[in-house]
């Protein structure tokens, strides 16, 4: 059994929106991480029967830059809340600049 949560961010990014017009001029990587983890953290705890589930990040394009500002965060927040701590097993990140960047060539790029 999968299960999925689809979340569009930063917000103003497809259908997502903010009541609060200046949170589009403050965005970026590290906000745009954060937000989402306070997102994950309530749904967590509004279905607290999910918690104990394994959780896997994807993304694609730009989310190069925001899957591992996430995971990153999560595991941060992991060693300091015991209350939700979000069972982060691994993430996938089909994008290129990502690998280059972080040294790793695949057998597609060569």
């Amino acid at each position: 059994m999968a299960n999925v949560i689809f979340l569009e961010s930063p917000a103003g990014v497809g259908y997502s929106y903010s009541n609060t017009s200046s949170d589009y001029d403050r965005s970026g990587d590290q906000r745009t991480a954060n937000d989402a983890y306070l997102f994950l953290v309530n749904w967590l705890e509004r279905f607290p029967e999910y918690k104990s589930r394994s959780f896997y990040i994807s993304g694609e394009s730009y989310a190069g830059h925001y899957v591992p500002e996430l995971a990153a965060t999560i595991l941060i927040q992991n060693s300091y809340n015991s209350k939700t701590a979000i069972n982060l097993r691994g993430i996938l990140v089909p994008n290129r600049f990502f690998f280059f960047a972080a040294g790793y060539i695949s057998s597609f790029a060569k």
